[in-house]
């Protein structure tokens, strides 16, 4: 290497004038898995902002009075607030909603039920019934893992807690007034578990509370289950 340039060979008189090395590095980034997290009102999720059930109870205690019309005791549930979590290709979240729960009990014998103490016990009716039934309403809180996409096919299994502010009788005779008793020794949370397979709009489920409905001591010791369909 000289004033004239780089020389090739002890004797070469050639010469470059210009030279130019580098070096190549390729580095690879590993892109990271992104969770999206979307909520709102009536916002799509696993969750579905309406269901429509039926109850059905397995009761502990053989021969007891909480006997039930089942096609008749009816559960609504409307979720307006909903939140989920989802990976990128949204095949696997975690979702849930804040709404509103009401779960009917018909009667299948003309009684009703009324409460002594605290305690609850049966009520015989007199007349010509056209319907007895029990109600509880709550702040419905569901909790569940989806896997699959639930605007196509996808499963969901997760739990729920029902917050119970209000329960009451209701019976509606074949002539004559409504007569209606409030404020049952019910659960303040009733907490279950639930299963759910969602075809595209529409979901079919099935949900669990193992405590039953009323407080230990003060009710007939029952769980309760409920099958029913979601939409939206």
């Amino acid at each position: 290497l000289g004033v004239d340039g780089l020389l090739f060979g002890e004797d070469s008189t050639h010469t470059k004038d210009v030279v130019s090395a580098h070096s190549q590095v390729s580095v690879k980034k590993k892109k990271k898995n992104k969770v999206y997290v979307s909520g709102g009102f009536f916002s799509s999720s696993s969750v579905r902002s309406v269901e429509y059930g039926w109850n059905m109870l397995n009761r502990e205690d053989s021969g007891d009075f909480f006997d039930l019309y089942n096609w008749g005791s009816n559960q609504i549930t409307v979720n307006p607030i909903g939140m989920s979590a989802t990976n990128k290709w949204d095949t696997f979240g975690l979702s849930m909603a804040i709404g509103v729960r009401v779960n009917n009990y018909m009667f299948y014998d003309d009684i009703t039920i009324g409460k002594v103490g605290g305690t609850v016990y049966p009520v015989p009716l007199e007349g010509k019934v056209k319907k007895s039934r029990f109600t509880t309403a709550a702040i419905h809180i569901p909790l569940e893992l989806t896997v699959g996409k639930p605007s196509n096919l996808a499963l969901s299994v997760g739990g729920f807690a029902d917050i119970n502010f209000n329960s009451h009788t209701k019976v509606k005779y074949a002539k004559g007034p409504k007569a209606k008793e409030s404020r049952f020794p019910v659960n303040f949370l009733q907490a279950g578990l639930s299963a759910k397979i969602t075809f595209n709009s529409i979901s079919f489920y099935c949900n669990w509370c193992p405590a039953g409905i009323f407080e230990d001591g003060k009710g007939p010791k029952m769980q309760v289950w409920s099958f029913g369909i979601g939409i939206l």
